[in-house]
Parts: structure tokens; sequence; C-alpha cells
């Protein structure tokens, strides 16, 4: 039997800080908590996260996923926080 693999798309290490950035965000903002912290060891992938309408970069369908899930979160009030 043969089997054959094809490479779909190239991940970079960004993307996949990005990704997680998503799920953890996407998670807890889906909780009844008012502070997150964000903990990530590379800070140019959490300016991509906010600056999602400055810097066109490959990986903008998470960034664009994370502030919507923050716009959401952010409308429960002024009470609502997240720390980098």
């Amino acid at each position: 039997m043969l089997s054959f693999r094809v490479l779909a798309s190239r991940i970079t290490t960004p993307d996949t800080k990005l990704f997680a950035i998503r799920l953890g965000v996407s998670k807890a903002t889906s909780m009844d908590i008012k502070h997150i912290i964000l903990i990530t060891d590379s800070l140019g992938t959490t300016r991509k996260t906010a600056n999602y309408y400055l810097l066109v970069h490959s990986e903008q369908a998470h960034s664009l996923t994370i502030c919507s899930a923050l716009k959401l979160f952010f409308y429960g009030g002024l009470s609502y926080k997240i720390k980098f």
C-alpha cells in the first residue's frame, strides 16, 4: 500500500505562538472572570495580537479572533482587565 504526504502549508513559530494565545484568550473570555494575565516569552507576538490593523502579517486571522474575543470581554465593564 502506498501513502503520500502533501505539505498543506508552512507553520512558523509566530503562528504557533499566536494560535496558543488565541486559544488561551478564547477560553479565558468564555469563563466568568474579570482579570486575565497572559504570560509569554515573545513581546513581538504579543504586539501582533493588539495591532491587528496596523501590521499586515500572515497570522492576521489569529489577531482578529483575539481582538474580537477581547472586545466582547471588555464590554463587561471597567473592572475587566488583561495584563501581558
